[in-house]
């Protein structure tokens, strides 16, 4: 333990000494870093509507990679220390990517029920800002947020069918999607908008019928997939406790290492292919 503070020492004693001795050019350099990552976390932030800035989620990110790394040093040393200071760079952006696919998942649940308010308000009163409108005071977030983006950009002078393709364009959710695709169509050929509307509503509507079909008929397939996942390490803990002295050389030695890195590697292979087979997209 002595050996790992001192090294930790040595290590932020030389960082300093090394921006230190670099001068501006290192700070320019680390400053247009900074820059570049927080216009990038800055759209992430943007599209997911969360009330922080991109520099506080640097700052917040920078807390929390040197959180992770430390406490993982002082658990498992200097190897902790360098998977620690990975996951800390990674979850964050994990964090973000995860956010976002949620997101999509629940604009994809609500565009059934938009559908049907649109239809409704559309009859009564044959306009489709107004429809929209109606959307946004009767739903939620997230469909309610990006509706009134939509709005927004009407109100200030674009067309309306070229803001529903921004939508689109900025919203990649399936259902979504094939709304806004059917609504311009329908729009550009003079179609009924309510009936339009209302098919769009039918259409996933059914979709997630069959979908809910698929995955009750895939469902044993998967668990059969994470639990050929979980057998091997059920396996090497039962044969640890009945022999540790032929188990305990694989985590003593190099090699045993390599062979329990290629076999978790081959494992995870495995698992992915099964689940990437019992995915059906409807």
């Amino acid at each position: 333990m002595a050996y790992l503070w001192l090294a930790l020492f040595l290590f932020f004693v030389s960082g300093f000494l090394l921006i230190w001795a670099g001068g501006d050019w290192i700070g320019n350099r680390l400053a247009s870093r900074r820059s570049m990552y927080e216009r990038v976390v800055g759209k992430e932030l943007h599209r997911l509507f969360l009330p922080i800035s991109p520099q506080e989620f640097v700052v917040y990110h920078m807390g929390f990679l040197g959180f992770l790394t430390i406490m993982m040093a002082l658990f498992m040393g200097v190897p902790g220390a360098m998977f620690g200071f990975l996951l800390g760079i990674v979850l964050p952006r994990f964090y973000l990517s995860s956010r976002w696919r949620k997101r999509l998942e629940r604009i994809d649940e609500q565009v059934e029920e938009a559908m049907v308010y649109m239809a409704n308000s559309f009859k009564a009163n044959p306009s489709l800002p107004e429809a929209v409108q109606d959307v946004c005071n009767a739903m939620g977030p997230p469909i309610e947020q990006e509706f009134q983006v939509l709005l927004k950009e009407y109100r200030l002078g674009t067309p309306l069918d070229q803001a529903l393709i921004n939508l689109r364009r900025r919203v990649p959710a399936r259902n979504l999607e094939l709304a806004i695709s059917a609504l311009v169509i329908g729009r550009t050929v003079g179609g009924n908008i309510p009936v339009i509307l209302e098919e769009i509503a039918s259409t996933v509507r059914e979709s997630y019928r069959l979908e809910r079909v698929i995955d009750t008929q895939t469902a044993q397939g998967r668990a059969q997939a994470w639990v050929m996942g979980v057998m091997p390490g059920v396996v090497l803990v039962g044969f640890y406790m009945l022999e540790p002295e032929l188990i305990q050389p694989l985590f003593e030695e190099i090699i045993g290492y390599l062979i329990l890195g290629v076999a978790a590697i081959l494992n995870i292979i495995g698992v992915l292919m099964i689940l990437k087979v019992m995915q059906i997209d409807v």
